[in-house]
């Protein structure tokens, strides 16, 4: 099953961004799509490679992103002691995996 952004998900995701941008300015607008980016979307695509609703999907991208991402951004970060960097390269490796999962995935399926 493939989220289909129907207005009802485009209207919820312009009222969150209007809300931050609003409340705390250009600063809480960068927040919460750096939130969307690093901590949601790539773990988002990993599981979307797998047979899971699509709810199921949404909740546990954002609970792996909480959990493993500041995981990988304090020990990239004790190599490379800077938190900037720590952060970009942590986003590069995370997205490289999960577009390589999806490749690999959707490879092996249509192999079929």
């Amino acid at each position: 099953m493939k989220i289909k952004f129907d207005n009802s998900v485009l209207i919820s995701i312009s009222i969150i961004l209007v809300f931050f941008s609003v409340v705390f300015g250009f600063s809480g607008l960068r927040w919460v799509i750096g939130m969307a980016l690093l901590f949601f979307l790539p773990y988002y695509l990993i599981l979307d490679t797998f047979d899971l609703d699509k709810d199921e999907k949404v909740i546990f991208s954002f609970f792996i992103g909480l959990g493993l991402t500041p995981s990988i951004v304090y020990y990239i970060n004790l190599m490379l002691p800077s938190f900037r960097n720590s952060i970009i390269i942590t986003f590069v490796i995370i997205t490289l995996i999960s577009l390589s999962v999806r490749f690999y995935f959707r490879k092996k399926t249509s192999s079929y």
